[in-house]
């Protein structure tokens, strides 16, 4: 079994997947540090969380997936086409609008990773619920949830929704050199914003913002 190494980090080197579990479950249920870890990579001039008063909003979700390769845990996103109306080419993990038959957001996410890129849903462990994101530009507060596989996925890309599954470690992630600030073409205009840098990919918005968080847990700081 792989393990991650580093002050604070849960230890998984050797532990079962059923110890996993219950450590990172143990982790996703104490007090989650929510906007402390969003804020970090929070665009400028952008609301934290929906404005007091609004009751309209689309409730979405979206699956951080992670799985064992070698010594490393990995998560799964991918590349929006850059033939899309909303959030073309940019870095995303696989999820989408809450659909009227969805029991829930926890279904919701795994409906849409297989239908983005073939997760077989019936093969993913849920382990739990990070905080949820709000998206003021679409009015969009996603709710991302944690999965788990016990080897790589098998991928099937929706090209239509995917142009391409990008793999990037935990590691990766809690490491103060991936984190700088990007000057982005938005639908406001350009602004510089805080995001990850890995592997020639900028990672930016709500998904740095939900990864942010993922890093806190691990690194034990869902009590901020």
């Amino acid at each position: 079994m792989c393990g991650i190494s580093g002050p604070g980090w849960i230890n998984i080197e050797h532990m079962q997947p059923d110890i996993f579990f219950q450590e990172l479950e143990r982790q996703l249920k104490s007090r989650l540090p929510g906007n402390a870890s969003h804020v970090k990579m929070l665009p400028p001039g952008r609301l934290l969380q929906v404005p007091s008063g609004q009751d309209i909003y689309r409730d979405s979700a979206v699956l951080i997936l992670l799985f064992p390769d070698g010594e490393e845990i990995k998560i799964c996103l991918i590349r929006r086409p850059a033939t899309m109306k909303n959030h073309a080419g940019q870095i995303a993990l696989p999820g989408g609008k809450r659909e009227s038959h969805d029991a829930n957001l926890i279904q919701t996410a795994l409906r849409e990773a297989y239908e983005e890129i073939g997760i077989d849903r019936n093969a993913v462990n849920v382990v739990g619920l990070l905080s949820p994101v709000y998206v003021q530009i679409s009015d969009f507060l996603i709710t991302p949830v944690i999965g788990w596989l016990n080897k790589k996925p098998e991928i099937l890309v929706d090209p239509n929704e995917v142009d391409e599954v990008i793999f990037i470690s935990l590691e990766d992630i809690s490491n103060e050199v991936h984190r700088c600030n990007k000057e982005m073409e938005t639908r406001t205009g350009r602004i510089f914003v805080p995001g990850y840098e890995i592997s020639g990919c900028f990672i930016w918005g709500a998904t740095a913002m939900m990864l942010a968080e993922l890093s806190d847990v691990f690194a034990g700081d869902s009590q901020l």
